[in-house]
């Protein structure tokens, strides 16, 4: 059964009425042809449903006089006073088109088209018509059906492979065809509480996709209002405070319904666009909302339509009673179409009372009534926004502070305890009851206000006939023994076989767990000069307990084949207090360790380009350690690290130098170029054997740290401050010269990050770091601070603070250091604006980042780039200065595995 989302929330259904007389009927144009999906509402009951494909509808309603409401998008409507007695009542409707007319009134001075006039309003008020609702409860009935016009013969055959699967344990198996309908139908209670609480109750569902509803549910369109700036994170609105940047508008006239008048507004993208609508809507005059709407959205699943008509449910309180959602489905092969509508019925409908309405919007009667009723002074923002309201022409920069205006005010209306609280609750809770599955066509029959077609009606024959198999056949597997010995398990040892070669998990439900990776693994399997190739097998022992503390042990080994090693380590982690994510941990090994930790080469690439060309850029050394470790949560937002470590460090040498392709060069000794090895500097820097203790402290800040709790357990969820990190590093190491000394260093290390949403796909990244050592002398090689340099032209893995050109290893450094870090990403910037790259998903970036130490006294680097390229790549290039004077440049090329 489909989850319903926040929009089809908004759409409700008629509940059961077993004493209820039908109202039923067929809804055509002036051409007799009938309309599809037409809207039918009863004012009364504030209950909606839509006509099927035929233009059939079918409502059952108690005894009483109704004011019925019929339209759809495109024509006229029609409102009729239905008395319902005993018999049934059959009412045919035929729908007027719809004409716009253009009043000389909307021809301005300056021949900008009047849409925009219009839409710096709408896009001005859409927070408060976001806001304007405190809460609702509603039915809500959905219907959606699936056919299928081509599947490739691979994906039908796995398809109907796990269909016999499921007829063979009992269960109902449905098969996939070309040409064949599907559907699914829900009935639903909804409940939401401003201003983001959804409750959602399934009585009953029946389903017969062949597939998870999920894989083409519309839940990422329907699970938003189009007065957000985002549509589900895919696609921009046409309210969007930024719309004006990436949509044109037309005025295409303007009718009158009741008592208000109604623009017609053509949405047109200024670029083809998988993040752009494309389509109608249709805006109040004076009250600037949404009447209804057809837009459309083409994307990399197929295309996408929605339909949405409101109605005013109670006083002017608009909301969408019909919705109506399709997608021409075109992935790997697959082409199907997909259509859900659903019905609605309001039972319940409050408005924000904290939240004041401006007086412009007010009209007819409710503008007396406003007059009518003292209320209190208006402050300066409202003053501010009905200044705005009241002009007969506002500018862009006139609606860019109505919109921040109203977001302001409907912070204001949220309750106190909302403001104050940094607590995020959850806003989404699904209960399915226990019988909702179970319902039978009688019960189906009786509540359903959207009748089924032929098709429809033939797809749950089928699914029942199937049913009906399927329980036949576990019966007769249960009762009759020769059947079920004829199922024999798989062998033992061809089970024993794969879970050796390809890893698996073992379980039980006392919390306990065991892995054991494969040995078919790419990463268990690299290169390098120092110990050759590298093969080994890691596991994985977990323990959860009921109180949500948790023990985990992974043991991992290695051999060095090269030089003949055997390489291991432990990690063993124990977390408990859920509410403040405490553990502690150990971990010990004797591993090959790089010497740089501020990032590095990329195991598969290092091991890549040492068997193809030669180049040996990882440079190791061997770490025999202990380390053991604390966290937890002082106060919200403030969490503390202390380690405590041993090292006992051996410089290590090539010990091979096979590759698989002959090259001119030769392998670089396994030692690191930087500008502190050479042979005028510190001898302590060098690289060289010696043992290494050290204790350090970590204390990471969120002001204002926002938190969810699920399950007992507290999870961070952002802040609108930056985080401050303060790191603490003292360090020991114990030389083995003449006189065995001991030598001691400080490093204090200082952040501050910070990510920004800046709405419609756009974001800001930044990261300032200083640091020092109080006393440089004796500080190693291994000691130093160290700098993430990504400087070959293919990077596996996406790095967010680090410098594209300069080699590795070249700028770590035991001295003052600064460095900035700054990523700016939009979806159009430059080359998408080139048509054929207008319509991916990829969007551009801008960085800069900065260094600045002894050695490299400012040394600065900035790039533009494409993310999402192939939705899992990077491409860019970048230029490197020092003081400002070029330095190099070069080519990117980013893969993001992780």
């Amino acid at each position: 059964m489909i989850r319903i989302t926040l929009f089809l929330v908004l759409m409700t259904f008629l509940s059961p009425v077993t004493t209820g007389q039908v109202l039923k009927g067929k809804i055509t144009n002036e051409s007799g042809q009938p309309v599809q999906y037409a809207t039918v509402y009863i004012q009364e009951l504030r209950q909606g449903t839509t006509a099927n494909t035929k233009g059939e509808y079918e409502l059952k309603l108690g005894q009483g006089t109704y004011q019925v409401i019929f339209q759809s998008l495109g024509y006229g409507q029609v409102s009729e006073k239905i008395s319902i007695t005993g018999q049934p009542v059959v009412k045919n409707v035929k729908l007027p088109f719809q004409y716009y007319m253009i009043p000389e009134v909307r021809i301005t001075a300056t021949g900008e088209d009047p849409a925009y006039g219009i839409m710096r309003k709408a896009i001005g008020m859409a927070p408060y018509y976001l806001n304007n609702i405190s809460y609702y409860k509603a039915e809500v009935y959905l219907k959606g059906d699936l056919m299928v016009n081509k599947i490739p013969k691979l994906i039908q055959k796995a398809m109907n492979a796990e269909a016999r699967r499921a007829e063979k344990e009992g269960e109902t198996g449905i098969r996939v065809r070309e040409g064949d309908v599907y559907m699914l139908e829900s009935f639903n209670e909804i409940e939401f509480t401003a201003p983001e609480k959804y409750s959602q109750r399934v009585i009953s569902f029946q389903n017969t996709f062949p597939v998870s509803e999920n894989d083409i549910s519309p839940m990422d369109f329907i699970n938003a209002s189009f007065y957000q700036p985002l549509i589900a994170d895919i696609a921009i609105s046409p309210l969007s405070p930024q719309a004006f940047s990436y949509y044109r508008f037309q005025y295409l006239g303007a009718t009158p319904q009741g008592n208000v008048t109604i623009n017609k507004i053509r949405v047109i993208p200024k670029m083809k666009s998988q993040q752009l609508f494309d389509g109608t809507i249709y805006i109040i005059e004076d009250l600037w909302c949404i009447q209804s709407l057809d837009l459309s959205n083409e994307n990399i699943a197929g295309k996408v339509s929605v339909q949405q008509l409101f109605i005013p449910v109670r006083d002017e309180i608009w909301m969408p009673v019909s919705h109506k959602f399709t997608m021409n489905l075109a992935m790997m092969g697959v082409r199907a179409d997909v259509g859900y509508t659903g019905s609605v019925k309001y039972l319940e409908v409050k408005p924000n009372t904290s939240l004041r309405k401006p007086d412009p919007l007010a009209t007819g009667f409710a503008r007396m009534q406003a007059s009518a009723t003292p209320e209190k002074p208006l402050s300066k923002n409202q003053e501010k926004i009905e200044d705005i309201l009241t002009k007969d022409e506002i500018t862009n920069r006139d609606m860019v502070r109505l919109s921040k205006l109203m977001d302001q005010e409907s912070e204001k209306a949220r309750p106190d305890s909302l403001k104050e609280s940094l607590e995020i609750k959850e806003t989404y809770k699904r209960t399915v009851e226990k019988d909702a599955s179970k319902k039978d066509s009688s019960y189906w029959a009786d509540i359903r206000p959207v009748p089924l077609s032929e098709l429809e009606m033939k797809s749950i024959r089928i699914r029942d006939s199937l049913r009906t198999e399927s329980s036949l056949k576990k019966s007769k597997v249960i009762t009759d023994s020769t059947i079920s010995l004829q199922i024999q398990p798989k062998s033992r040892f061809g089970r024993t076989v794969r879970d050796i070669v390809f890893g698996r998990t073992w379980s039980d439900s006392s919390g306990l767990s065991f892995r054991m990776g494969g040995l078919i693994d790419i990463q268990n399997l690299s290169f390098n000069t120092v110990d050759g190739f590298l093969y080994g097998i890691d596991f994985r022992i977990s323990k959860y307990w009921k109180n949500r503390n948790s023990l985990t042990v992974v043991p991992e080994f290695r051999y060095a084949f090269s030089r003949e090693a055997l390489l291991w380590r432990v990690n063993g982690t124990y977390g408990f207090n859920r509410m403040k994510q405490s553990s502690v941990s150990i971990r010990a090994g004797v591993i090959s360790r790089d010497i740089s930790t501020g990032g590095g080469i990329n195991k598969l690439l290092n091991t890549a380009t040492s068997l193809f060309f030669e180049r040996n850029i990882m440079k190791l050394y061997e770490s025999g350690y202990v380390t053991a470790g604390y966290r937890t949560e002082i106060v919200n937002g403030l969490n503390v690290s202390l380690t405590g470590a041993y090292e006992n460090r051996t410089a290590l040498e090539n010990t091979t130098s096979f590759s698989l392709l002959a090259t001119p060069r030769e392998y670089t000794p396994n030692l690191p170029v930087n500008k502190y090895l050479d042979s005028t500097s510190n001898p302590v820097n060098f690289i060289k054997d010696q043992r290494h203790y050290d204790f350090s402290a970590e204390l990471v800040y969120t002001p204002r740290q926002k938190y969810s709790i699920s399950n007992g357990s507290k999870y961070s969820r952002g802040s609108e401050w930056p985080t401050f990190t303060l790191y603490w590093k003292h360090g020991v190491n114990e030389f083995n010269d003449t006189e065995h000394s001991y030598r001691h260093y400080d490093l204090i290390r200082f952040d501050i990050s910070k990510y920004h949403n800046l709405g419609a796909f756009s974001e800001l990244n930044w990261k300032i770091r200083t640091g020092s050592f109080l006393d440089n002398r004796y500080v190693p090689y291994y000691d130093f601070h160290h700098f993430n340099e990504q400087p070959l032209p293919l990077i596996i893995d996406n790095y967010s603070s680090c410098f594209r050109l300069p080699d590795y290893y070249s700028l770590s450094t035991p001295e003052f250091f600064g460095e900035v870090h700054i990523k700016y990403t939009t979806p159009y910037l430059l080359l998408k604006f080139i048509p054929g790259l207008s319509n991916t998903l990829m969007r551009e970036n801008l960085s800069l980042s900065y260094l600045g130490s002894r050695h490299h006294k400012n040394y600065t680097e900035i790039g533009y780039s494409i993310t999402e390229l192939f939705l899992l790549g990077e491409a860019g290039v970048y230029a490197g200065f020092d003081d400002l004077r070029f330095r190099s440049a070069g080519l990117r090329l980013i893969i993001r595995l992780n």
